[in-house]
């Protein structure tokens, strides 16, 4: 994306593929259309407002010191939020990102609310938590019942991209069918518009986004909280994930409610709360972006987090062969461990004491490993300080 001047965003416009898709498509003075994209069935939950690219330029905008104009009509309570604190959360992150002016044709009231109540389903620890406590549970009021399930192409499969998208879709369609519930996928070239933006930093907005694109028909989204409560916090730099509590409401309005979903409950609370999920064995946490893989590849860190959780509350056996197998874990374990007395991340601080409380203990190898771990990243910060240093006394 070019850097400066205003970023003008046509009115947007339905339309439907060659493949039969209904695709919600604005242009871009100056930059490729943004589009999202749903397959013919699902056109009734698509509205033609403006707040999915409002909500979907804004980061982009502010990266790149450009004030944002939307074509059509914005929901008046999002534009208001948008251009003030939405923006003092995002510089909180981001203090290099500039304030800018969001402005529209036209600020409309807030339409009636969609019926719907989604989430997005990826299979994962926090994604089957959801389904666990508003799908499956009994006693959950109508009104917070899931009646569908997303899967969203907004930049999560990485060099994957739609081959793999599309794979992790097959693999987890037939979860959807035994609810009964239909699976809408979501396609979007947005990944185009976040050039040297990082998915981490950013997917909050990316999937805000698309809960917008549908509200006509969904006036309820889950996201699913990714830190619990009392790691949630907003930091320089950071995980977008930790923010997710304080963002979200900002990206709301009385017409769509998108809500963190579990923060009540740690990753080691939902991972052992899998033992009675109907559903584990469609468990995919894996980062492996190769979209022949069939199942988990239980080796790169993602995996070996989810089963080294397992195997300390002695759960794994009932993993494995299927989601997880043993043999890439047993190789991958003893780096993990080191990695896990080495860390300061909350996720796997966590771990850690869930283990000791369990009655693990540390090799000598694991703690000399995890020495050395943290040295490296000792020097690494001295050296980025140092870069930091220079690069001021020049300016």
């Amino acid at each position: 994306m070019k850097r400066g001047g205003t970023l003008v965003v046509g009115a947007p416009e339905l339309s439907r593929t060659d493949d039969g898709q209904i695709r919600l498509n604005a242009s871009i003075a100056d930059e490729e259309p943004l589009w999202f994209a749903v397959e013919s069935e699902h056109a009734e939950l698509i509205t033609p407002k403006a707040d999915a690219f409002a909500v979907a330029l804004l980061l982009p905008a502010m990266r790149y010191q450009r004030d944002l104009h939307l074509g059509g009509a914005v929901d008046e309570v999002l534009l208001h939020r948008l251009n003030r604190e939405a923006q003092s959360l995002v510089q909180a992150m981001h203090p290099n990102y500039s304030r800018i002016s969001v402005s529209a044709d036209e600020a409309r009231p807030s339409a009636a609310r969609g019926r719907g109540v989604a989430t997005g389903f990826s299979g994962g620890v926090d994604s089957l938590a959801v389904l666990a406590e508003y799908a499956l549970a009994s006693g959950v009021p109508e009104e917070l019942r899931i009646t569908h399930l997303l899967s969203n192409n907004v930049g999560a499969f990485g060099d994957g991209g739609r081959e793999l998208w599309s794979a992790r879709y097959r693999a987890l369609a037939p979860v959807a069918e035994e609810l009964g519930l239909p699976f809408v996928k979501v396609d979007s070239n947005l990944e185009t518009h976040f050039t040297r933006m990082g998915f981490l930093q950013t997917h909050t907005f990316r999937n805000a986004a698309v809960a917008h694109a549908l509200s006509a028909g969904i006036g309820r989204t889950y996201y699913a909280s990714a830190v619990a409560y009392g790691d949630a916090g907003i930091s320089s730099g950071g995980e977008i994930a930790y923010a997710d509590g304080f963002l979200l409401p900002l990206l709301s309005t009385p017409s769509l409610t998108i809500e963190s979903a579990n923060p009540d409950l740690s990753r080691v609370e939902k991972t052992l709360a899998l033992a009675t999920n109907p559903f584990r064995t469609h468990l995919d946490v894996c980062i492996d972006p190769d979209p022949q893989r069939i199942g988990n590849c239980s080796r790169c860190w993602k995996c070996v987090r989810t089963m080294f959780t397992l195997e300390v509350a002695g759960m794994l056996d009932e993993f494995t062969p299927v989601p997880f197998r043993l043999e890439p874990y047993r190789e991958a374990r003893s780096a993990f461990t080191a990695e896990i007395l080495a860390s300061d991340g909350p996720l796997l601080r966590e771990l850690r004491a869930f283990a000791e409380s369990r009655g693990r203990r540390w090799s000598a190898g694991s703690r000399v490993h995890a020495l050395f771990l943290r040295s490296q990243r000792s020097a690494r910060q001295l050296a980025r300080a140092a870069k930091q240093a220079v690069r001021a006394r020049v300016s």
